[in-house]
C-alpha cells in the first residue's frame, strides 16, 4: 500500500482510509464525504470536516485487512480454552 496525495485522486466518499496531514504528524483513520456542495475529510465518524480545525490532509490510503488468526491456532486456542473449563 502507498500514500495517494489527494492531488491525484480522492478517496471513494463513505469509505474509511488511512489519513495523512500536512500540518499534523500523526496518520488517523477517516474517511472523504462528497455532497452537492463540494467533499470533506473527516476523522472516524465525526460530523464535523477536519479543515474546520485547521488540520489539512495530504494524502490517504487503503486501510490493511483486519487481522485473522490462523485456523491452526484458533483450533489450538479453542482446545486450550476447552480443557481449563
Amino acid at each position: 500500500m502507498k500514500w495517494i496525495p489527494i492531488t491525484q485522486r480522492f478517496p471513494d466518499s463513505s469509505r474509511y482510509v488511512l489519513l495523512s496531514f500536512e500540518n499534523f504528524s500523526v496518520p488517523m483513520v477517516g474517511r472523504y464525504e462528497e455532497d452537492e456542495e463540494g467533499g470533506a475529510f473527516y476523522v472516524g465518524d465525526d460530523f464535523e470536516p477536519l479543515s474546520k480545525s485547521g488540520v489539512f490532509v495530504n494524502a490517504w490510503m487503503e486501510l490493511p485487512k483486519c487481522y485473522k488468526e490462523p485456523k491452526e491456532i484458533q483450533w489450538q486456542m479453542d482446545i486450550y480454552d476447552y480443557l481449563r473449563g
